[in-house]
């Protein structure tokens, strides 16, 4: 897989041990491009360009045989003679695998003004509370991760000083991430540990809190500013970590695209607040990591760069040699597809110096990697990440309806597919497949050919301006042999699996196919079930089928969402007063509600009920007359069979599906003691039983309807 370079650089033939011949090739430099013998008798090539690759390549021996892609390692950098250098290692195709077959070394000058950084990515999972790759702070990725810190006493006193409007919103209405979240939806939340350490990799949890405590504070980002007198024992969040820390599993990502910025902190957080993300951002370039996860990234910071540091200095800073070093942030790029341009987006690296090691972690869920590895047995491997292999215990019924329990991907029964899918296939039986179609149908229907355009990340492409991958189809140059007929002219596309100049992550993914398009396409608004049937053919180089290239699957889509909405909420009949306000006869006085829930396939997940008062303070509540309304239900498949359509599966529910229910206080009455007057909020919510392969979609408020409830206890004889 190429290596992806930036800037200014050297390189060198550092040893040559390999029967096969060797040769390194440059390309989208500024004027080195070629191909360069691997001897070490060749001169070092010097070479600039802001974003350019390194390939080694060897030639196998044998009439016949072509130049092959080496696969390639990085070497850890390290400085020498005011130097910055590093090795890539190469194993090519013969019986050995000790990626020394030709090593090139790589240097670049030591500059105030340039900067080299690097590292290893990984994906974390598991039981992880927090990010395992800050060492000086607890960083909170997901909302997933701050819902289970939040019942930490230390933790949830720390994010109520340093995020209290983020707190308070995330607990009055909890975020449930669809499968495709916005990136934005919830920026990293950093708790800083209050300490400086030294530029080494020193690992926080070997230090003891003692002498935490006793470590100067040199930068408001390693301190924040707490109120005075509620500090967070240190201690405490240092015992947090070491209690957590080992409950991750942890995977290097190879072939993932980084793209690093420059941060401007915020006059907030210039002035010790919170790490907010929302400052201005200088995009710096790409990188990509190696086949174990590694990077490396050289940029560089200009006079006038460095100039406007000096307004990204922090009041107070004791050193502002330090605090004129450059925030970076890194973002995982998809590159394709029609969603937001990238997965995930670390938290704030802070004030980084000219050679750092930066290790990332990233949330494996995040990153949607799909299968790592291909299986034999059948073409395709998996949608999302929900394998489709048998025997992993994820099944389809005969309508296309997913029932997943394997942990590798998201869990679902009776559920229906929705959104984009990521279609992965491979084709290692079958390694003469140059290109594949791919056609789709009602069951028993005629077919049709996919002509979705798909793109993916082409290494050697990733500098080009507005990059958003690099076309595998579908072209029509090569007539292809359709079932055995003559060549025609159909839609197909390029099989990438094995070329190792596309990035590795998702390289097997064959399609990312909309599934409302085929959904509407094929399905009138009303027509139940709703199963598409999808089917891949693998041809050799000249267009002819290969024997044993194909698989088709079932599915069942639906992309309609599910509506919902309160008719009305009366008292004895009768709606509120003017200025939609009850006024009860007794504390308790019951509450009609009437309301309907509804998804036209049956995918319903749950439905409920909530009740709010005031600053949304939930009020427990129950239905008292028989037959009792169930007011929270959720889909049982032993009940409920395939089909949860919402209230239409209630207690006597209406011609058009309303349901009635009338509520009590289940604490007996609805104001609290002292109080004559709140406001209350009476909500539906709802979450289907839908999945792009890698999450299930969330629940969402349907509605919500606003009363006034007043009670004037009579006077006291």
């Amino acid at each position: 897989m190429p290596i992806t370079m930036q800037g200014n650089f050297t390189v060198s033939v550092k040893s040559k041990s390999a029967s096969y011949k060797q040769r390194f090739v440059i390309q989208g430099s500024d004027g080195a491009d070629g191909t360069y013998a691997g001897e070490t008798t060749t001169p070092p090539v010097n070479i600039t360009g802001t974003q350019w690759t390194i390939t080694i390549q060897h030639l196998p021996k044998g009439k016949g045989a072509s130049w092959q892609v080496s696969d390639e390692r990085l070497g850890t950098p390290f400085r020498s003679g005011g130097q910055v250098l590093f090795d890539i290692f190469s194993n090519d195709s013969g019986p050995d695998e000790d990626y020394n077959d030709l090593i090139l070394t790589c240097s670049t000058i030591e500059s105030a003004s340039e900067y080299v950084v690097y590292g290893k990515v990984r994906s974390y999972s598991g039981f992880c509370l927090y990010n395992p790759c800050f060492p000086r702070h607890i960083v909170i990725d997901t909302p997933r991760q701050l819902k289970e810190v939040l019942k930490h006493a230390s933790i949830r006193e720390a994010l109520e000083k340093l995020y209290p409007e983020r707190i308070r919103e995330f607990e009055k209405r909890p975020p449930i991430p669809d499968p495709e979240p916005d990136p934005f939806a919830f920026r990293p939340m950093m708790i800083p540990l209050g300490m400086e350490l030294p530029d080494t990799e020193q690992s926080i949890e070997r230090i003891t809190a003692r002498k935490a405590a006793a470590l100067p504070v040199k930068s408001a980002l390693s301190q924040a500013t707490w109120p005075a007198g509620t500090r967070p024992y240190l201690p405490d969040l240092l015992k947090f970590k070491d209690k957590f820390k080992l409950r991750c599993k942890v995977e290097d990502q190879p072939g993932l695209l980084l793209r690093f910025i420059e941060y401007d902190r915020t006059a907030s957080e210039l002035g010790g607040g919170a790490y907010t993300g929302t400052g201005d951002r200088q995009i710096l370039g790409l990188a990509v990591t190696d086949e174990q996860g590694n990077y490396i990234f050289r940029f560089s910071r200009t006079l006038e760069d460095i100039a406007e540091e000096f307004e990204d200095v922090p009041s107070g800073s004791s050193s502002l040699a330090t605090e004129l070093r450059p925030d970076l942030i890194v973002q995982i790029v998809s590159g394709i597809g029609d969603g937001p341009d990238f997965l995930f987006e670390t938290a704030l690296h802070a004030n980084v110096p000219n050679f750092k090691r930066i290790n990332l972690c990233v949330p494996a869920d995040a990153i949607q990697p799909g299968p790592t590895a291909c299986q034999g047995g059948r073409a395709i491997q998996s949608i999302g990440n929900i394998w489709t292999l048998t025997g992993v215990g994820n099944t389809f019924d005969t309508e296309g309806r997913i029932t997943a329990t394997n942990p590798a991907g998201p869990r679902i029964t009776r559920g229906a597919w929705r959104g984009y899918l990521d279609l992965f296939a491979c084709f290692i039986d079958q390694p003469q497949v140059k290109f594949y179609t791919i056609r789709f149908r009602r069951p028993a229907g005629m077919w049709s050919f996919v002509e979705q355009a798909y793109r993916h990340i082409k290494i050697s492409d990733i500098g080009t301006p507005d990059y958003h991958g690099t076309l595998v189809g579908p072209f029509t140059t090569v007539p292809m042999r359709v079932d055995g007929g003559p060549p025609r002219t159909v839609p197909y596309y390029l099989n990438i699996e094995q070329d190792p100049g596309w990035i590795i992550a998702k390289r097997t993914r064959k399609i990312q196919l909309s599934s409302a398009y085929y959904e509407n396409l094929l399905y009138a608004p009303e027509e139940d079930p709703r199963t598409v049937e999808f089917r891949i053919d693998g041809y050799d180089k000249d267009g002819n089928k290969v024997a044993g290239a194909e698989d088709s699957i079932r599915l069942y889509l639906d992309n309609r969402r599910i509506t919902g909405d309160i008719k009305g909420i009366t008292m004895g009949g009768e709606p509120a007063t003017e200025c939609a306000l009850f006024e009860l006869p007794a504390a308790n006085t019951p509450l009609t509600i009437k309301f309907r829930v509804q998804q036209a396939g049956g995918f319903v997940q749950s439905y409920w009920l909530n009740v709010l008062r005031g600053s949304a303070t939930p009020v427990a509540v129950h239905d008292v007359v028989a037959p009792v309304q169930p007011l929270s239900v959720t889909y049982n498949e032993a009940t409920d069979g395939d089909t949860l359509f919402g209230t239409a599966n209630g207690v006597n529910p209406d011609l058009e599906d309303y349901v009635t229910a009338e509520l009590q206080a289940t604490a007996g009455a609805w104001l609290p003691t002292g109080k004559q007057f709140c406001a209350f909020a009476f909500e539906i919510h709802a979450s289907p039983r839908v999945t792009n392969g890698y999450g299930l979609y969330g629940s969402r408020r349907l509605d919500v309807e606003l009363v006034g409830i007043s009670h004037t206890p009579p006077p006291t004889p």
